[in-house]
C-alpha cells in the first residue's frame, strides 16, 4: 500500500479574513533538498558575520527588543499584529532557511510526542490568532523582526550565541497545509535588505545578486496537487522576491538605543518605567538586562550559560540617580493625613480597629482563626514627619549606596528571568524567591539600623497583644520597586524562618493583597492529588461538605477509604481555580505590616503591587541559627543605639 500522502492547501481555501486577500503557498516539487540533511549532523560552518545584537537568555529579548516580546513561544503578536519571530528548536516539516528566505510553521495547536517532537493537534485557519497577525502584517507590509536560537538545526551555518537577531523580514505567503490529518499553517518571510549580505551566509560566499538580476515578476502561485511523503519547495517558488517598495518601513528600530533617549539631568528618569529596560551593549552587541540599581552592566556573573565561557565585555552604564521627592511619589493633596481613614470594602475581611493602644498609629488586626494574624500599624502626618522619621529614611536610601540588584528567579517559566523589583540582604542569610548574597548588619547604612529598630518595636508590640513571644528580627531585605515593578503571589514559609515577618513601607503607595494557595482552597493540586491532611479553612471551596467529611472521619464514623471516595466525589466536576483575595491592605507611606503565625505562610500568600515610581520595602525576620552556616551567624548580629531604639513616635 503506498505512503499516505499530505495535500497542501491554499489558504483561500479555508474561510478568508474580511477584507483581506490571502497569497497562495509555494510550487512543490518531490525531490530531496541537500538543506534537508543538514538537520542529521551537528552545525559546524562558521557564519559571515556577527549578528546586530544577540543574547544569552530569551528573557534579555524580551526586556530589550520592542518588537519580541514573547515570554513563550515562537511568534510575537500584539493588537493584531505579528511584531517579532524566533525559529529555535523544532520549527515543523519542511522548514527552510537561507540568506533571505525563511519558511516556517505557524505555531499553535501543537503538542510534544513521546520523542519531545511537536506534533500538530488542532486545526489551523484563517480565524487563528497568530495566523490573523501575520496576516494583518502581510497586507499592512509591516516588516516582522526575526530571531534565531542555537537550538535551529535548519540553517546551515554554526549562529555564535543562544539567540541571534537575523533583520526585518517581510512576510510573503501564507498558507494550509494538511499533515497526518490536520491542518496547519505555513509561511514565508524575504529578507526587507536585499542590497547587503547577511551575516548568517556561509563565511566567504558570493554577495548576493544585483537588483537587475532579481525575480521581482513571476510571483508563484501553488495549484491543488496530492503531494509526496517527502516535499521540497521548487526553486522559482525560493528565487521570487516581492518587488522593491520604499514604503515599507518598520515600526520600530531592529536594534533600539534606548541610553541616547534618557535625559540624565531629569531628576524623574532614571525610575520611570522605560528605564528598566535592557540595553544593547555598544561594544558587543549583548543585549543587557537592567540589573544593577544605578544601571547597566554587560559583563555579570550572577547569570552564568551553561556551555558558554564567561563574558568579560567592560561597558557599563551607570545613571545619575537624583533624589526622588516625596511630592513625585505621592498623588494625594497632600502627603500624609492627620489620621488616615479605613475604606471600607465588602469583598474583604474587615479589621478590628484600635486608635488608642499605639497611638498616635492607627491599628489594624486581621485575624485567621487557627492561622495567625496581621497587624497593620497606619501611620500618618505627625509620625512621617519627625526627626529621622519616615520622609527623612525615604530621602537617605536614596543617597547611600545599598547595593540593590535584580536577580534571576530560582524557578520560572524563562530561564534567566528576573525578578521585577531591586533587593539587597542584610544579617543572617534568606533565600525568598531567588538566591540573594547577604551583608552583616555591621556593613548596613545607619539608616537600615533604624528601620531595624521600627521593626523590632513593632513585631514586640503585635506579639504582646497576641501574648505571644517576639523573637528578635536578626535579619532584614530590602526591596526598591521603580514604577512598574511588583512582586507577585508568594510566601515567606521557608522552614529557616521564624513565624513572624514586620515591614516597614516608605514612598509610593502599594497594595498589599492575601490570598488562601490554591491546592488548601480547592481541597487538591492541579494535578488532582488530594491533600493528606485537608484544614477546610473558612471560605474554602466546598468547605461545609469538606468539613462534614473530615468531622465524620475524625469522629471515625466513616474509614479514610470512606472518607476519600466521598470528598473526590464531591470534589468531581469542580474545576481548580484561584481563590480570590481575603484581606486587603492599602500600605501607606511610614505604615508598618506584622504578620505572625506559622501556618499564615503555609495556607496563605501574598502580593505586593506599587502604584508609582519609587517604593522601598524593608522587612525584617528571625532566620533560625541551625539552617545557617555557621560562618554567617555573626552577619545577624546587631546593636541599636540613640535614634537606632525606636519608642513609636
Amino acid at each position: 500500500m503506498p505512503a499516505k500522502r499530505k495535500r497542501a492547501i491554499r489558504a483561500n481555501e479555508a474561510k478568508p479574513v474580511k477584507a483581506r486577500r490571502t497569497s497562495g503557498g509555494g510550487i512543490a516539487r518531490s525531490e530531496v533538498s541537500e538543506s534537508a540533511l543538514v538537520t542529521a549532523r551537528k552545525l559546524t560552518i562558521p557564519v559571515d558575520g556577527e549578528p546586530p545584537a544577540w543574547a544569552n537568555y530569551r528573557s534579555e529579548l524580551g526586556d530589550t527588543l520592542p518588537w519580541f516580546r514573547a515570554v513563550q513561544g515562537g511568534i510575537y503578536h500584539k493588537d493584531g499584529l505579528c511584531w517579532g519571530v524566533l525559529l529555535d528548536a523544532d520549527s515543523g516539516d519542511r522548514c527552510y532557511i537561507d540568506e533571505e528566505v525563511i519558511i516556517t510553521r505557524i505555531g499553535g495547536g501543537c503538542t510534544k510526542d513521546k520523542d519531545g517532537k511537536l506534533t500538530r493537534v488542532k486545526n489551523q485557519d484563517t480565524n487563528d490568532t497568530m495566523v490573523k497577525s501575520l496576516l494583518n502584517s502581510m497586507e499592512q507590509k509591516l516588516p516582522v523582526g526575526i530571531i534565531i536560537g542555537q537550538g535551529n538545526t535548519v540553517l546551515e551555518t554554526k549562529v555564535p550565541h543562544p539567540f541571534n537577531v537575523m533583520a526585518y523580514f517581510r512576510v510573503s505567503h501564507v498558507w494550509f497545509e494538511r499533515c497526518d490529518g490536520k491542518i496547519g499553517a505555513k509561511v514565508r518571510f524575504e529578507k526587507l535588505d536585499l542590497t547587503s549580505k547577511s551575516w548568517w551566509a556561509v563565511k566567504g560566499s558570493s554577495p548576493p545578486p544585483p537588483r537587475e538580476e532579481r525575480d521581482f515578476k513571476n510571483r508563484p502561485e501553488v495549484e491543488r496537487l496530492e503531494a509526496p511523503a517527502i516535499l521540497t519547495y521548487d526553486q522559482r517558488f525560493l528565487d521570487y522576491r516581492l518587488h522593491p517598495d520604499d514604503t515599507v518601513q518598520p515600526h520600530h528600530s531592529l536594534i533600539p538605543d534606548l541610553l541616547s533617549t534618557l535625559n540624565e539631568d531629569d531628576s524623574d528618569v532614571s525610575t520611570i518605567r522605560v528605564a528598566w529596560k535592557g540595553v544593547v551593549c555598544p561594544q558587543c552587541r549583548k543585549c543587557i538586562s537592567r540589573k544593577l540599581w544605578r544601571g547597566w552592566k554587560c559583563s555579570d556573573d550572577t547569570t552564568p550559560t551553561p556551555g558558554h565561557p564567561h563574558h568579560t565585555c567592560t561597558f557599563q552604564k551607570m545613571l545619575r540617580m537624583h533624589p526622588v521627592p516625596l511630592r513625585s511619589v505621592i498623588d494625594s493633596l497632600e502627603i500624609s493625613p492627620q489620621k488616615r481613614a479605613l475604606i471600607p470594602d465588602k469583598t474583604v475581611m474587615t479589621p478590628h480597629v484600635d486608635d488608642v493602644s499605639l497611638a498616635p498609629y492607627r491599628m489594624l488586626v486581621y485575624t485567621l482563626p487557627g492561622v495567625g494574624h496581621i497587624t497593620h500599624l497606619v501611620s500618618n502626618r505627625t509620625i512621617n514627619s519627625r526627626p529621622d522619621g519616615p520622609d527623612i529614611m525615604f530621602q537617605q536610601l536614596q543617597q547611600v549606596e545599598l547595593g540593590l540588584r535584580r536577580f534571576p528567579l530560582d524557578q520560572s517559566v524563562v530561564d534567566g528571568t528576573l525578578t521585577a523589583h531591586f533587593a539587597v540582604n542584610y544579617g543572617m542569610p534568606y533565600k525568598y524567591v531567588v538566591s540573594v548574597k547577604s551583608k552583616g548588619f555591621n556593613e548596613a547604612p545607619k539608616v537600615i539600623l533604624r528601620a531595624l529598630g521600627r521593626l523590632k518595636w513593632a513585631t514586640e508590640k503585635a506579639l504582646d497583644r497576641a501574648r505571644d513571644i517576639a523573637r528578635a528580627p536578626n535579619e532584614m531585605l530590602v526591596l526598591g520597586y521603580f514604577e512598574g515593578m511588583k512582586i507577585g503571589y508568594h510566601d515567606d514559609g521557608e522552614s529557616s524562618l521564624g513565624p513572624t515577618i514586620a515591614t516597614l513601607s516608605l514612598g509610593a503607595q502599594s497594595t498589599m493583597l492575601i490570598r488562601m494557595k490554591s491546592v488548601y482552597f480547592n481541597g487538591r493540586s492541579k494535578n488532582n492529588i488530594f491533600l493528606a491532611e485537608d484544614p477546610v479553612l473558612p471560605g474554602c471551596a466546598f468547605e461545609i461538605e469538606r468539613q462534614n467529611l473530615k468531622t465524620r472521619m475524625h469522629n471515625r464514623d466513616i474509614t479514610h477509604e470512606i472518607y476519600d471516595k466521598e470528598l473526590k466525589e464531591v470534589l468531581k466536576g469542580h474545576k481548580c481555580s484561584v481563590a480570590k483575595p481575603c484581606i486587603k491592605l492599602q500600605l501607606n507611606h511610614g505604615d508598618l505590616v506584622v504578620m505572625h503565625g506559622e501556618n499564615l505562610q503555609k495556607y496563605y500568600e501574598h502580593s505586593v503591587i506599587p502604584e508609582n515610581k519609587l517604593r522601598f520595602a524593608l522587612t525584617a525576620r528571625h532566620i533560625k541559627a541551625d539552617h545557617v552556616d555557621p560562618k554567617d551567624i555573626r552577619k545577624g548580629n546587631f546593636t541599636l543605639s540613640g535614634d537606632q531604639v525606636y519608642n513609636g513616635h
